[in-house]
């Protein structure tokens, strides 16, 4: 079973809002390699999360997925620094089994992707796991959390990129986001 799982679009997004070139060409080089998107968008309207102080949120739909972003405040030293949430079906597939194939797309798409740690993590009574991950595409050094949170076959996908200088500094926030997550109506 293939897994469509996008969280690739992550850092495409992250490292693309910013127009410089060296960007630009990363956030290319991650869309020649992001599967299908047919199993995302699912359970997206169903869920909410702590913004932080002086973040900004937006939705967009790339590539045909919908994009829920939390965007710290840009300065020139940290332009990209951003959460994102997508959703998509869990294809059966446990969520050990969805994490895993998760980390198999990011390390196929990127190849400078490099599995850091991995753990289980809860927000209320949800029950999901996380991991992270070290990506230098076109040279950019990122770092990046994934949170996956199953409900009833949907899996809530939070991933939160920064710098890697940055990385230490953001994760204290990105699991307090993280563990906000309290999903409704299903």
């Amino acid at each position: 079973m293939r897994n469509t799982f996008i969280s690739i679009f992550i850092l495409l997004l992250a490292v693309s809002c910013n127009t410089k070139s060296k960007y630009r060409k990363a956030a290319d080089e991650i869309a020649a390699n992001v599967p299908s998107a047919k199993n995302m968008n699912a359970g997206k309207e169903n869920y909410h999360l702590y913004v932080p102080n002086g973040w900004t949120t937006t939705q967009r739909t790339v590539y045909g997925v919908d994009y829920y972003f939390l965007s710290a405040p840009k300065t020139q030293d940290d332009p990209n620094t951003n959460i994102n949430v997508t959703t998509e079906h869990m294809q059966s597939l446990s969520l050990a089994e969805y994490r895993e194939k998760s980390i198999e797309s990011i390390q196929k798409a990127i190849p400078s992707a490099e599995l850091l740690s991995r753990g289980d993590i809860s927000a209320g009574d949800l029950k999901g796991a996380w991991y992270s991950c070290y990506l230098e595409p076109q040279g950019i050094k990122s770092k990046l959390v994934c949170y996956i949170f199953p409900k009833n076959g949907i899996a809530y996908i939070i991933t939160a990129g920064t710098q890697a200088k940055d990385a230490a500094r953001y994760r204290s926030l990105f699991d307090s986001v993280a563990k906000s997550m309290t999903i409704v109506n299903q």
